[in-house]
Protein backbone atom coordinates (compact mmCIF):
# COMPACT_ATOMS: atom_id res chain seq x y z
CA UNK A 1 0.00 0.00 0.00
CA UNK A 2 1.46 3.06 -1.16
CA UNK A 3 2.06 6.06 1.77
CA UNK A 4 0.29 9.38 1.48
CA UNK A 5 3.63 10.89 -0.17
CA UNK A 6 3.74 8.54 -2.71
CA UNK A 7 0.14 9.21 -3.74
CA UNK A 8 0.61 12.33 -3.92
CA UNK A 9 3.67 11.71 -6.38
CA UNK A 10 1.37 9.35 -8.45
CA UNK A 11 -1.45 11.84 -8.58
CA UNK A 12 1.03 15.11 -10.29
CA UNK A 13 2.35 12.08 -12.59
CA UNK A 14 -0.54 10.90 -13.74
CA UNK A 15 -2.16 14.63 -14.51
CA UNK A 16 1.35 15.67 -15.97
CA UNK A 17 1.36 12.81 -18.21
CA UNK A 18 -2.64 12.40 -18.69
CA UNK A 19 -2.78 14.70 -21.99
CA UNK A 20 -0.21 12.97 -23.92
CA UNK A 21 -1.61 9.97 -23.11
CA UNK A 22 -5.05 10.87 -24.40
CA UNK A 23 -3.20 12.23 -27.72
CA UNK A 24 -1.58 8.86 -28.24
CA UNK A 25 -3.81 6.30 -27.18
CA UNK A 26 -7.63 7.26 -27.70
CA UNK A 27 -8.83 4.10 -25.83
CA UNK A 28 -7.46 5.79 -22.48
CA UNK A 29 -10.13 8.57 -22.92
CA UNK A 30 -12.91 5.70 -23.43
CA UNK A 31 -11.67 3.99 -20.44
CA UNK A 32 -11.37 7.67 -18.43
CA UNK A 33 -15.35 8.42 -19.83
CA UNK A 34 -16.70 4.57 -18.51
CA UNK A 35 -15.03 5.36 -15.17
CA UNK A 36 -16.95 8.96 -15.21
CA UNK A 37 -20.05 7.75 -16.36
CA UNK A 38 -20.08 5.49 -13.35
CA UNK A 39 -19.80 8.67 -11.46
CA UNK A 40 -22.54 11.10 -12.99
CA UNK A 41 -24.73 10.81 -15.42
CA UNK A 42 -23.93 11.83 -19.25
CA UNK A 43 -25.22 14.68 -20.97
CA UNK A 44 -28.26 12.67 -22.61
CA UNK A 45 -29.67 11.15 -19.30
CA UNK A 46 -29.09 14.23 -17.45
CA UNK A 47 -31.82 16.08 -20.38
CA UNK A 48 -33.77 13.58 -19.18
CA UNK A 49 -34.03 14.39 -15.92
CA UNK A 50 -34.46 17.74 -16.38
CA UNK A 51 -37.65 16.71 -18.41
CA UNK A 52 -39.06 14.63 -16.23
CA UNK A 53 -38.46 17.32 -13.31
CA UNK A 54 -40.50 19.64 -15.75
CA UNK A 55 -43.46 17.57 -16.30
CA UNK A 56 -43.70 16.89 -12.41
CA UNK A 57 -43.44 20.18 -11.53
CA UNK A 58 -45.99 21.04 -14.53
CA UNK A 59 -48.81 18.63 -13.55
CA UNK A 60 -48.06 19.50 -9.67
CA UNK A 61 -48.70 23.07 -10.89
CA UNK A 62 -51.72 22.07 -11.87
CA UNK A 63 -53.25 19.81 -9.41
CA UNK A 64 -52.97 22.38 -6.93
CA UNK A 65 -54.54 24.99 -8.69
CA UNK A 66 -57.67 22.46 -9.10
CA UNK A 67 -57.44 22.08 -5.31
CA UNK A 68 -57.39 26.00 -4.86
CA UNK A 69 -60.44 26.31 -6.67
CA UNK A 70 -62.22 23.76 -4.69
CA UNK A 71 -61.41 25.14 -1.52
CA UNK A 72 -62.46 28.90 -3.03
CA UNK A 73 -65.39 27.53 -3.48
CA UNK A 74 -65.94 25.71 -0.05
CA UNK A 75 -65.39 29.53 1.07
CA UNK A 76 -67.69 30.83 -0.60
CA UNK A 77 -70.23 28.05 0.74
CA UNK A 78 -69.07 28.99 4.52
CA UNK A 79 -69.36 32.55 3.76
CA UNK A 80 -73.19 31.98 2.58
CA UNK A 81 -73.47 30.14 5.90
CA UNK A 82 -71.93 32.75 7.85
CA UNK A 83 -74.24 35.29 6.33
CA UNK A 84 -76.95 33.33 7.33
CA UNK A 85 -75.66 32.84 11.22
CA UNK A 86 -75.71 36.89 11.17
CA UNK A 87 -78.98 37.43 10.00
CA UNK A 88 -80.05 35.34 12.88
CA UNK A 89 -77.67 36.62 15.48
CA UNK A 90 -79.43 39.97 14.72
CA UNK A 91 -82.64 38.67 15.21
CA UNK A 92 -81.49 37.51 18.41
CA UNK A 93 -80.17 40.70 19.23
CA UNK A 94 -83.17 42.48 18.45
CA UNK A 95 -85.07 40.05 21.13
CA UNK A 96 -82.38 40.24 23.81
CA UNK A 97 -82.72 44.05 23.60
CA UNK A 98 -86.14 43.42 24.16
CA UNK A 99 -85.65 41.10 27.17
CA UNK A 100 -82.57 43.66 28.47
CA UNK A 101 -84.90 46.47 28.97
CA UNK A 102 -87.56 44.38 31.25
CA UNK A 103 -84.13 42.94 33.16
CA UNK A 104 -82.92 46.56 33.62
CA UNK A 105 -86.16 47.21 35.15
CA UNK A 106 -86.56 44.45 37.27
CA UNK A 107 -82.87 44.50 38.28
CA UNK A 108 -83.33 48.16 39.73
CA UNK A 109 -86.53 47.25 41.50
CA UNK A 110 -84.36 44.26 43.12
CA UNK A 111 -82.06 46.86 43.71
CA UNK A 112 -84.23 49.29 45.58
CA UNK A 113 -85.55 46.60 47.72
CA UNK A 114 -82.27 45.44 48.70
CA UNK A 115 -81.27 48.87 49.50
CA UNK A 116 -84.19 49.54 50.98
CA UNK A 117 -84.54 45.98 53.56
CA UNK A 118 -80.74 46.70 54.37
CA UNK A 119 -81.16 50.31 54.89
CA UNK A 120 -83.66 48.84 57.87
CA UNK A 121 -81.63 46.25 58.95
CA UNK A 122 -78.53 48.73 59.61
CA UNK A 123 -81.09 51.09 61.36
CA UNK A 124 -82.04 48.06 63.85
CA UNK A 125 -78.36 46.82 64.16
CA UNK A 126 -77.99 51.08 64.65
CA UNK A 127 -80.73 51.18 67.45
CA UNK A 128 -79.97 47.73 69.01
CA UNK A 129 -75.96 49.04 69.75
CA UNK A 130 -77.03 52.42 71.08
CA UNK A 131 -79.49 50.04 73.41
CA UNK A 132 -77.08 47.97 74.33
CA UNK A 133 -74.34 50.83 74.84
CA UNK A 134 -76.99 52.82 76.74
CA UNK A 135 -77.20 49.22 79.29
CA UNK A 136 -73.60 49.45 79.71
CA UNK A 137 -73.11 53.14 80.48
CA UNK A 138 -76.10 52.99 83.14
CA UNK A 139 -74.96 49.34 84.38
CA UNK A 140 -77.97 48.08 83.34
CA UNK A 141 -77.18 44.64 82.33
CA UNK A 142 -80.61 42.75 83.26
CA UNK A 143 -80.55 39.20 81.65
CA UNK A 144 -84.33 40.02 79.87
CA UNK A 145 -83.29 38.07 76.73
CA UNK A 146 -81.12 35.04 78.12
CA UNK A 147 -78.00 36.75 77.63
CA UNK A 148 -74.57 36.96 79.53
CA UNK A 149 -72.84 39.87 80.88
CA UNK A 150 -70.35 38.89 78.80
CA UNK A 151 -72.86 39.14 75.56
CA UNK A 152 -74.18 42.62 76.54
CA UNK A 153 -70.88 44.07 77.18
CA UNK A 154 -69.45 42.83 73.38
CA UNK A 155 -72.40 44.41 71.74
CA UNK A 156 -72.54 47.41 74.12
CA UNK A 157 -68.76 48.14 73.10
CA UNK A 158 -69.23 47.14 69.35
CA UNK A 159 -71.11 50.41 69.22
CA UNK A 160 -69.07 52.57 71.85
CA UNK A 161 -65.94 51.90 70.56
CA UNK A 162 -66.95 51.21 67.18
CA UNK A 163 -65.22 47.90 66.66
CA UNK A 164 -67.30 45.60 65.33
CA UNK A 165 -64.70 42.72 65.43
CA UNK A 166 -65.59 42.45 69.31
CA UNK A 167 -66.59 39.27 70.69
CA UNK A 168 -68.44 37.76 73.89
CA UNK A 169 -65.55 35.89 74.38
CA UNK A 170 -63.03 38.54 74.48
CA UNK A 171 -64.80 40.07 77.75
CA UNK A 172 -62.59 39.47 80.94
CA UNK A 173 -64.94 40.53 83.40
CA UNK A 174 -63.82 41.36 87.18
CA UNK A 175 -60.18 39.85 86.25
CA UNK A 176 -57.86 39.62 89.62
CA UNK A 177 -55.24 42.18 89.42
CA UNK A 178 -52.29 41.65 91.85
CA UNK A 179 -49.17 44.15 92.27
CA UNK A 180 -46.47 41.51 93.57
CA UNK A 181 -43.86 43.46 93.50
CA UNK A 182 -45.05 46.45 94.27
CA UNK A 183 -45.02 48.40 90.94
CA UNK A 184 -47.73 51.06 91.17
CA UNK A 185 -49.67 50.06 94.82
CA UNK A 186 -47.92 48.54 97.97
CA UNK A 187 -46.23 45.03 97.01
CA UNK A 188 -49.20 42.19 97.62
CA UNK A 189 -51.92 44.62 96.75
CA UNK A 190 -55.44 43.25 95.26
CA UNK A 191 -58.42 44.55 93.18
CA UNK A 192 -60.15 43.68 90.17
CA UNK A 193 -60.21 45.06 86.31
CA UNK A 194 -62.34 45.04 83.34
CA UNK A 195 -60.48 43.61 80.08
CA UNK A 196 -61.45 43.57 76.52
CA UNK A 197 -58.41 40.77 75.55
CA UNK A 198 -57.74 40.64 71.66
CA UNK A 199 -54.59 38.92 69.92
CA UNK A 200 -51.99 41.11 71.17
CA UNK A 201 -54.30 44.44 72.59
CA UNK A 202 -55.98 44.44 75.66
CA UNK A 203 -59.01 47.33 76.43
CA UNK A 204 -59.13 48.22 80.05
CA UNK A 205 -62.77 49.67 81.07
CA UNK A 206 -64.46 50.75 83.90
CA UNK A 207 -68.02 52.04 84.03
CA UNK A 208 -69.18 54.54 86.59
CA UNK A 209 -72.60 55.55 86.89
CA UNK A 210 -71.67 58.76 88.45
CA UNK A 211 -68.02 59.11 88.42
CA UNK A 212 -65.60 61.40 90.59
CA UNK A 213 -62.21 62.49 89.82
CA UNK A 214 -60.83 60.21 92.27
CA UNK A 215 -62.09 57.17 90.51
CA UNK A 216 -60.40 57.90 87.12
CA UNK A 217 -56.68 58.48 89.58
CA UNK A 218 -57.56 55.21 90.75
CA UNK A 219 -58.47 53.30 87.67
CA UNK A 220 -55.32 55.02 86.01
CA UNK A 221 -53.09 53.85 88.70
CA UNK A 222 -54.54 50.16 87.59
CA UNK A 223 -54.00 50.44 83.88
CA UNK A 224 -50.22 51.70 84.68
CA UNK A 225 -50.35 48.06 86.58
CA UNK A 226 -51.01 46.44 83.58
CA UNK A 227 -49.06 47.80 81.16
CA UNK A 228 -45.94 46.99 83.43
CA UNK A 229 -47.19 43.34 83.72
CA UNK A 230 -48.23 43.50 79.81
CA UNK A 231 -45.27 44.60 78.25
CA UNK A 232 -46.18 42.76 74.63
CA UNK A 233 -49.41 43.79 74.77
CA UNK A 234 -50.83 47.10 73.22
CA UNK A 235 -52.85 48.78 75.95
CA UNK A 236 -56.24 51.40 75.11
CA UNK A 237 -57.52 52.66 78.76
CA UNK A 238 -61.40 53.55 78.47
CA UNK A 239 -63.65 55.24 80.98
CA UNK A 240 -67.10 55.00 80.52
CA UNK A 241 -69.61 57.73 82.41
CA UNK A 242 -72.68 58.74 80.73
CA UNK A 243 -72.60 63.07 81.97
CA UNK A 244 -69.25 63.31 83.07
CA UNK A 245 -68.95 66.77 84.83
CA UNK A 246 -65.70 68.62 83.59
CA UNK A 247 -63.54 67.68 86.46
CA UNK A 248 -63.48 64.13 85.06
CA UNK A 249 -63.20 65.22 81.86
CA UNK A 250 -60.00 67.37 83.27
CA UNK A 251 -58.95 64.07 84.76
CA UNK A 252 -59.08 61.82 81.98
CA UNK A 253 -57.43 63.96 79.77
CA UNK A 254 -54.63 64.47 82.54
CA UNK A 255 -53.63 60.61 83.49
CA UNK A 256 -54.35 59.58 78.72
CA UNK A 257 -57.72 57.26 79.46
CA UNK A 258 -60.35 57.76 76.91
CA UNK A 259 -63.73 59.10 77.90
CA UNK A 260 -66.64 57.83 76.70
CA UNK A 261 -70.07 59.32 77.91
Amino acid sequence: MLAQQDLVQVRDYVVKILPQLLREDPEVGVVIEGILAEQFPRRDEFARMLDKLDRLHNDTKEEFGEVRQQFKQVDQRFEQVDQRFEQVDQRFEQVDQRFDGIDKTLLGLKRDNFKLKAGQENLMKRMDGQEAWLNVAIGNLRNDKGATAEDMFAEGFRYGLQKPDIKAEHIRLRQKLVDSEGLVFKAGFETEVDLIAQNNSLIVFEVKSNAKPGEVGFFALKVELITHQNPDKKIRAVFVALGARETVRQRCLKDGIELLG
